[in-house]
């Protein structure tokens, strides 16, 4: 039995005088706390309490082992309270922060120009592919697409996911431009965005249906990549409407079907962080830079 824990529960008996009244208020079975006293009395070699069906109460040597049990987990709890502090409020250490795999949305720069004073914080950046499970489970700070995570997580949505379908200006002069979205589907080359968990092509959403390209003319699990062969005319995509904005207003590609765009509004680009580092400063710090990149990056 934890030697630490089992001192917290007696302690907690010896204030109430009812084991089951502890227990309740510690949310703990009235056996764990039976378990902890017996397991003290036995490490002590002492009764620590009195019991029968009516009343317990604690013997002299029960109440000299609470005063110095009361005084040790009193000085534990205020070492961890103060270099828990220290942990938190330090703009120091180490902060894993993780992106898609998709273009950074040029956050970089914004995050690194804003840390400028703060030379001490260390990141690891990295992007969805080159994150191990064990490392997944490390990151402070991290930017998604998707739906909201299941857990202890703290979340700023920045945008739902608007889909648009573009094509560089060259193809569609050449080609012309689709009528509907089964005209893109069988008459046009098209990204075949590859999903590296299933194997598959994620499929184009439409309100008249999804499909996913039967014969794609380029295949990429990196959707920057994948822009960049609709923007060297290879080929038509579709994608989050906040990665190709600055190439539709510099004329570099055209939206397509701009009737049947779609905004999936369970899907979320936003920022988060897990909830061990809710008051975790250089975290937060990363956070609030990462948001506020992201959402300039959105606006212009």
């Amino acid at each position: 039995m934890n030697k630490l824990e089992a001192l917290r529960l007696f302690c907690a008996a010896a204030e109430s005088g009812n084991f089951r009244q502890t227990a309740l208020h510690l949310g703990v079975s009235p056996q764990a706390v039976t378990r902890a006293v017996a397991f003290l009395e036995q490490e002590f070699g002492g009764l620590l309490f009195v019991r029968n069906t009516r009343h317990t109460s604690i013997t002299p040597f029960g109440q000299e082992i609470y005063a110095e049990a009361r005084a040790a987990l009193n000085h534990t709890d205020a070492l961890f309270q103060r270099f828990s502090e220290k942990e938190r409020t330090r703009e120091t250490g180490l902060v894993r922060v993780a992106l898609p795999e998709v273009d950074d949305f040029g956050v970089l720069e914004y995050v690194l120009d804003g840390l400028r004073d703060f030379p001490e914080i260390v990141l690891d950046w990295r992007s969805g592919n080159a994150l191990s499970n064990t490392d997944r489970e490390q990151i402070d700070v991290g930017i998604r697409v998707g739906p909201a995570p299941d857990g202890d997580f703290i979340i700023k949505p920045l945008a739902a996911l608007h889909l648009q379908t573009v094509m560089a200006p060259a193809l569609a002069e050449k080609l012309g431009e689709p009528a509907t979205s089964h005209d893109l589907q069988q008459h046009f080359p098209l990204v075949g965005m590859l999903n590296i968990n299933s194997g598959r092509l994620f499929e184009y959403d439409y309100p008249d249906g999804s499909f996913a390209p039967e014969q794609p003319a380029f295949i990429t699990p990196n959707a920057a990549q994948g822009l960049q062969a609709v923007l060297q005319g290879r080929a038509v995509g579709q994608f989050a409407a906040w990665t190709v904005a600055e190439h539709i207003r510099a004329g570099r590609l055209k939206t397509v079907l701009p009737s049947q765009e779609m905004t999936l509004h369970d899907w979320q680009l936003y920022v988060y962080r897990p909830g061990r580092h809710r008051d975790t400063a250089r975290v937060k710090r990363v956070f609030d830079l990462l948001a506020e990149a992201v959402e300039q990056k959105i606006r212009e």
